[in-house]
Formats: C-alpha cells, structure tokens, sequence
C-alpha cells in the first residue's frame, strides 16, 4: 500500500485545521451574540423599570400633593374625631399609571415595591373613605336644607322675618346634628389616620426612586 505524499498530508492537515478554527470562529460568534441578546434584554428591563419608576413617582407625589393642598393640610389640623363637612370630587380612575403596569413591579428593588403597592392599596382606602364622607355630607346638607325649609315656611305663615343670621345657625345646626347622627367624625379621624400613616411611605418611595434615578440621568445628560 502505497504511503500518501507529504503534500496529501499537508493539505489533509490545513483543511482539518481550518475546519477547526472555522468551528471555533463559529462558536464563538453565537456565543457572542448570545451574550449581546442577553445584555439588550437587561437593558430594555432597565430602561422599562426606569421609566415606570419615574412614572409612578410622579403619579404618587402629584396625588398626595393635591390631596394635602385640597384637604389634607386643613383636615390634619382638625381636632379629633371632628367631622370634615367638605366635598371633595375624586375622579373615576385616580391612579391609571399604576393600574396599567402591575408587571413593571417585578422589575423593581424588593422594598421600593413594597412600599409603592402598600401606598396605593392605602391610597384607595382613603379614597373610599373620602367618597364615603363626600355622600354623608350631601346627606347633612339636605336635611339642613329641610329643617331651614321648614323654618322659614313657619316664619312665613306667622308673617314674621327671619334674620339671615338665624337662618345660618339653623342651616349649621342641621347639618352638625346630621353629621353626628351618620358618624362624619370617625370617618374623619379615619382619614386623618390613612393620612399619617401615609406621609411617611412617600417620603420613602420619592427619596428612593430620586436616589436610584441619580446614575441614569447623568448618563442621559
């Protein structure tokens, strides 16, 4: 049998070589662009928690803002268990960013979750208790509004005057009588209590999110 030439062995040997590094070439590249698809994929979860972080930021310290200009403040100053005899109009959907990114939380550091799921859930609550007095109020309004009716129907027939003074104690009356007949007080202190007991959750979720966001708008800037 006859031995095979030095140039059949040179070449079987450079194409096995070349099959290697091409094999090798090849590996590497998926591996490459496995690594790349995986550092897109975090980046794109970055960019995704970072967004829904300065969105709910914003929609947490804009509410509590306006609660605390429109009621809050005036409500907290209160005596204990005084009613508050005020409407404040909520809107059908007051939280809509939260609402539309539940999935976003997942993305979120452990304890920064934590305190933005336990501000809405609070936050809700005291919406219902404010919807709640909003209807209690209406209710005090109308039953002034009758008994001050009623007053000055009596007046009327008796050909008397009623001074404008005396009609807004009876008006105030009714409405006070009303308001601890439904319990508007404890309704109040109940709200006064979400109120404290949120303050501090903001506190904690705005200064965390700023805290995380510092890093990712110098890069921006």
């Amino acid at each position: 049998m006859d031995c095979p030439s030095i140039d059949t062995l040179v070449n079987f040997a450079a194409g096995l070589l070349g099959a290697g590094i091409g094999g090798l070439c090849t590996f590497k590249g998926t591996k490459y662009a496995h690594r790349l698809a995986l550092e897109k994929e975090a980046a794109a979860e970055h960019e995704k928690m970072v967004t829904t972080l300065m969105l709910l930021r914003t929609e947490i310290a804009t509410a509590w803002q306006i609660f605390l200009d429109e009621i809050g403040s005036e409500m907290l100053a209160q005596a204990a268990d005084e009613p508050y005899l005020t409407v404040f109009p909520i809107g059908e959907s007051p939280f809509p960013l939260f609402n539309s990114a539940p999935q976003a939380l997942n993305l979120l550091p452990r304890d920064l979750a934590q305190d933005i799921v336990h501000f809405y859930m609070r936050a809700k609550g005291l919406i219902a208790m404010i919807e709640m007095n909003n209807r209690d109020y209406e209710q005090a309004l109308q039953h002034a509004r009758r008994l001050l009716d009623s007053y000055q129907a009596r007046a009327r027939e008796q050909d008397r005057d009623m001074p404008e003074q005396l009609q807004q104690e009876i008006f105030q009356g009714g409405v006070n009588y009303m308001a601890a007949m439904l319990g508007m007080g404890d309704i109040a202190e109940g709200m006064r209590g979400l109120a404290r007991e949120l303050a501090p959750v903001v506190q904690r979720i705005t200064t965390a999110v700023d805290e995380l966001l510092v890093p990712h708008t110098n890069r921006m800037g």
